[in-house]
C-alpha cells in the first residue's frame, strides 16, 4: 500500500505543471494621440480652418442684418406703416431662414468633427492590435478611465511614433 501511495504522489507531482501568468497591461491618451500625431494635428488644423471660415460667412450675414435692420428704423418715418411691417416681416423671416442655415452649418461640422475623428481612430486600432501583440499586451486602458497607474505603463508616446510613420496625411472628408 505505502508503494501505491508513493507511485501515485510521484506520478501526480511529476504530472502537474507549475504556472506563473502575468499579464501585460498598458495605457493609452488617445487625446493627445489624436492632438499631437500628425494625422490628429491635421484634422484639428483643417477643421479649425473650417471653422474660422464657417464664423466668418456667420459674422459678415449678421452685419448684414443689422445694417438692414438701421436702414429699417430709418426709413420707419418715411415710409407708410403699412410697408414698414411688410420689411419687418421680410427681415425676420430672413433673420429665421439665417438661424435655421447657422444650425444646420453648426451641426454638419460637429458631425464632420466627430466622423472625421472616428475615422482616424479606425486608422489607429489596427496600429494598437499590432502593437499590443508585438509587445504581448494582453489590456490596453485609456488614461481618462483611471484613476492612478505607474508611468511605465504609459504607451502613448510609442504609439505616436508609430502612428506618424504609418499614417502620414490625413484630410478630413466633406
Amino acid at each position: 500500500m505505502k508503494k501505491l501511495l508513493a507511485s501515485f504522489l510521484i506520478i501526480f507531482l511529476f504530472s502537474t505543471n507549475i504556472v506563473f501568468s502575468e499579464q501585460k497591461i498598458a495605457f493609452i491618451d488617445m487625446d493627445k494621440v489624436i492632438s499631437t500625431s500628425n494625422a490628429g494635428s491635421s484634422i484639428l488644423k483643417q477643421l479649425t480652418d473650417l471653422n474660422k471660415k464657417n464664423l466668418k460667412f456667420l459674422n459678415e450675414e449678421e452685419k448684414k442684418f443689422k445694417e438692414k435692420e438701421t436702414k429699417l428704423i430709418s426709413q420707419k418715418n418715411i415710409i407708410s406703416e403699412n410697408d414698414f411691417k411688410n420689411k419687418v416681416n421680410e427681415l425676420k423671416s430672413e433673420i429665421n431662414n439665417y438661424n435655421q442655415n447657422r444650425n444646420k452649418m453648426l451641426s454638419d461640422f460637429n458631425k464632420l468633427k466627430i466622423d472625421n475623428t472616428n475615422n482616424l481612430l479606425k486608422l489607429i486600432n489596427p496600429i494598437l492590435v499590432k502593437f499590443s501583440n508585438d509587445k504581448e499586451i494582453a489590456i490596453i486602458l485609456q488614461k481618462k478611465d483611471l484613476v492612478v497607474a505607474k508611468t511605465q505603463l504609459d504607451i502613448t508616446d510609442e504609439v505616436i511614433k508609430i502612428v506618424n510613420s504609418e499614417v502620414k496625411e490625413f484630410k478630413i472628408n466633406k
